[in-house]
């Protein structure tokens, strides 16, 4: 007997650059981040300016000020150094800081960060966190996504009528107990993440405040240099941010495959495997555009995101797709092989 195929599935991605879709989710994040760090710049300029009471003395003196510049480090993130080139300052000031002034300046900085970056100061994440909104999106898109996916390549006359009738009574939104536990460790691991930024944050503008003054730069080089380590501060966080928006969608997805298998698809010639989509951009790492149209299974893809960083920044995704147990063939007809053609011009067209 001829085996009936499925040609085309509805959720396949829309847009190569952004397989997840979730372009407009991570750009209400970077929006909301923004104002956040907008605020907390805002907070420590005025912390900075304030310290012009605390100047005792200004002398005729020249200090030479090495001014941070930004690069890349080993990590490839945005850092900063102090540039080679050294510049005189016409006037060396001398502040007051004794052991009070240094404890103000940090309680100040903890509480302005606290207060926009985790809401809390209980070092315990918030019930009402700012950030979950954007990770629950992306884990209700992942589910459902998973759903229509499944959907769409359960054809009554493939699969059967028992299985069709259980995968189409699927709803969207279709959380369970473990999905919603899971869902918390989300929550729990950004929230640690951006707890680790906060303290890194907090020692690092106190220290450059301080070392500032120490140093008898003025208020407006010193100001020059806070700007420069919120920046980086605000890049890093723009990074938790997209790392861990795509994490959640990618993780809902495969929950919700699993869960399939271990269910529906339990004792029948089918599984649900997963289907790799590259963002197929400029900036894409080579061995993720390598797995561009490939089929994996749930633990492949986690171990791969457990490896050299390989969740930071990706923008790659996965589909569930049906394939039969014992041969591992695909059922849907000509979407593996459409992917493929896709990578190699993407390969051919002079990346390395």
């Amino acid at each position: 007997m001829k085996m009936r195929k499925i040609k085309s599935i509805s959720s396949m991605p829309k847009d190569a650059a952004d397989p997840a879709h979730q372009s407009g989710n991570l750009g209400r994040s970077q929006r909301e981040l923004r104002r956040r760090f907008d605020r907390i710049l805002k907070g420590v300029r005025s912390l900075v300016a304030d310290q012009s009471k605390y100047i005792t003395a200004k002398t005729a003196n020249s200090v030479e000020w090495q001014p941070l510049s930004f690069f890349t480090n080993s990590s490839g993130e945005l850092d900063t150094i102090k540039s080679p080139l050294t510049i005189n300052k016409g006037a060396y000031y001398e502040y007051k800081i004794d052991s009070k002034r240094y404890r103000e300046i940090n309680s100040f900085i903890e509480r302005l960060l606290f207060d926009e970056l985790l809401e809390s100061y209980s070092g315990t994440k918030p019930p009402n966190w700012f950030f979950q909104s954007y990770l629950s999106s992306a884990f209700n898109d992942g589910i459902n996504d998973a759903i229509r996916s499944i959907q769409d390549q359960s054809d009554y006359k493939i699969v059967g009528d028992e299985i069709n009738r259980q995968i189409m009574s699927l709803s969207s939104d279709d959380f369970n107990v473990q999905a919603m536990d899971s869902l918390g460790l989300v929550y729990s691991r950004v929230f640690n993440e951006m707890e680790g930024l906060t303290d890194e944050m907090k020692v690092d503008l106190s220290e450059t405040l301080t070392r500032g003054m120490a140093g008898g730069l003025g208020i407006r080089a010193i100001a020059s240099d806070i700007q420069k380590r919120v920046g980086v501060g605000f890049v890093r966080a723009q990074r938790i941010a997209r790392t861990e928006i795509l994490n959640a969608y990618r993780t809902a997805q495969r929950n919700k495959s699993k869960e399939i298998n271990d269910t529906v698809y339990k004792g029948s010639r089918f599984e649900m495997l997963q289907l790799w989509f590259s963002a197929l951009a400029a900036t894409s790492r080579i061995w993720h555009v390598k797995k561009h149209g490939e089929i994996y299974t749930e633990q492949e893809v986690s171990e791969f995101y457990l490896e050299r960083g390989n969740a930071i920044n990706c923008l790659c995704s996965q589909s569930p797709i049906l394939v039969y147990k014992k041969t591992g063939k695909a059922v849907v007809d000509g979407t593996v092989k459409r992917l493929q053609n896709q990578k190699e011009q993407y390969l051919s067209g002079g990346a390395k």
